[in-house]
């Protein structure tokens, strides 16, 4: 559980919708910071991880047409360096597909608050909110499957890295 995610999730989503009143570039510094220490955490909370990780995936629109460049950068490398983590590069998760398998982040930007909540502790939603057709037998696996979160981290750092550099 994250203590203040409700409050995080607002203030990422009204990043990505642009009427954030605060300072977006420290919002991003900030979500980099603690991504950074989630990752570094022993034993590694996986939902914590991918809580920060999908707050900077949420927020790349801001990273990559409004943030400071050395904002941007940070923010795509560290979303690059959970796309690059062995534990969801070397998974054999069984899932036939996932969510962030369309490479079209605009399809899901939606549903990105219910997954924050969701991941953060939130009771508000359920798995079952996230499952778009009503097929998905078990939404919450492949939404939590680390393959997920590397596969929106690598989308939306290309998309960063296609406007700030390699």
């Amino acid at each position: 559980m994250i203590s203040d995610a409700e409050r995080l999730v607002d203030d990422w989503d009204s990043i990505r919708e642009g009427y954030f009143p605060g300072e977006p570039d420290e919002a991003l510094s900030r979500c980099v910071e603690r991504l950074s220490r989630a990752r570094a955490a022993v034993p590694r909370d996986p939902d914590v991880t991918a809580f920060f990780t999908l707050g900077l995936v949420l927020m790349s629109g801001h990273a990559t047409w409004a943030a400071d460049s050395a904002v941007a950068d940070r923010t795509a490398d560290a979303l690059l360096a959970v796309a690059s983590d062995p534990a969801a590069a070397d998974l054999s998760c069984g899932h036939g597909s996932h969510p962030c398998d369309d490479g079209d982040l605009d399809m899901r930007w939606e549903l990105f608050p219910v997954l924050l909540s969701l991941l953060g502790g939130g009771a508000e939603y359920t798995w079952d909110d996230l499952d778009e057709q009503g097929e998905d037998p078990d939404p919450e696996s492949r939404w939590r499957c680390p393959r997920t979160v590397a596969g929106f981290a690598r989308s939306a750092a290309e998309a960063i890295r296609g406007t700030t550099g390699p």
